[in-house]
């Protein structure tokens, strides 16, 4: 533990930093043919569900371990993309969720960027109501349970001319053979709790740190594929400028899986993100966010007759 006087500027040149990261890699980059393939198609369209989850962890050393949920309606999307440009909207549905497990209000926007050297998330989320699952339908509530955070995670990919996070994540590059790659990055949060149960707990701090990590795709007969990617890393965490820095563990986990075919993919991919916001001998308590989606895509050319009935072909 130490004091500092210039941590928010740390800060800043932290996020300075990442930002860098993220300037287009395209002409840096020179892919490995014989690894990474493109898809003939120049358009496709995708229809997905998608499944985001928010959760903060309280384990102490008396074997307690509770696990605080927002209450998630799943969603449904659609998407269109042109070569390596695209959107998608979607949709979550109230319908779906158990109303046993309370309300949560929440406004969760996150967006994943992969490039061939470097990749970036960025996360802006505020959830209000979370619940305690206790036995089989039995839920105890806490509406008052607030968590707001801003996040910004990057990676620098060293062995991305052989190894693609867009052949995994966006499909829409195939990864051809095997391929690995080491991860070298760090992150920067901002996090407000707000807490009250067996502990309390109403904190709002500033995370700075690096991570190290893999990543690894196998191939399966060509047309099968499994990714995983595993980056742990630590924080230094501060809630101003004169206050004390704690040092805690950090933990980015990513999975994807799919099939494809000359004009068609499947997908399902999984992404998980962990940071704690306290680190003692007596508790830890961890703000776990992430998001669960299976994804169908289909490709077009521009002699597609699907294409040539809409107005603008």
């Amino acid at each position: 533990m130490y004091n500092t006087k210039n941590t928010f500027n740390v800060f800043i040149l932290w996020v300075t930093f990442l930002s860098f990261l993220y300037v287009p890699d395209n002409v840096t980059a020179q892919t490995d043919s014989t690894f990474i393939g493109k898809f003939n198609q120049e358009f496709s369209a995708r229809i997905f569900m998608t499944q985001k989850f928010v959760s903060m962890s309280l384990e102490n050393n008396e074997n307690l371990d509770l696990e605080y949920s927002a209450n998630n309606p799943m969603g449904i999307g659609l998407g269109f993309s042109w070569k390596e440009m695209g959107f998608s909207l979607s949709q979550g549905f109230n319908s779906m969720s158990d109303p046993k497990k309370g309300a949560t209000k929440s406004i969760d926007f996150q967006y994943h960027y992969y490039g061939k050297k470097v990749t970036f998330d960025f996360l802006a989320q505020n959830y209000k109501g979370f619940y305690l699952e206790k036995g089989k339908d039995d839920y105890t509530l806490f509406p008052n349970l607030n968590f707001t955070r801003y996040g910004l995670f990057g990676q620098y990919v060293f062995n991305g001319n052989k190894f693609s996070y867009r052949a995994a994540f966006d499909q829409n590059e195939k990864q051809l053979k095997s391929a690995g790659s080491f991860l070298l990055g760090g992150g920067a949060y901002y996090t407000k709790v707000n807490f009250e149960d067996s502990i309390r707990f109403n904190e709002k701090m500033y995370q700075i740190g690096p991570s190290l990590g893999y990543a690894y795709t196998r191939v399966i007969r060509d047309k099968y594929f499994v990714t995983g990617s595993l980056t742990p890393g630590m924080s230094f965490n501060f809630e101003n400028l004169k206050s004390k820095i704690n040092v805690y563990p950090t933990l980015f986990f990513r999975f994807a899986s799919g099939y494809n075919s000359d004009t068609w993919s499947l997908n399902l991919s999984f992404i998980m993100n962990r940071v704690y916001v306290s680190y003692t001998t007596d508790h830890q308590i961890s703000l776990n966010s992430g998001n669960l989606q299976i994804t169908f895509i289909k490709r077009f050319d521009s002699q597609s007759k699907f294409l040539k009935k809409l107005p603008v072909f």
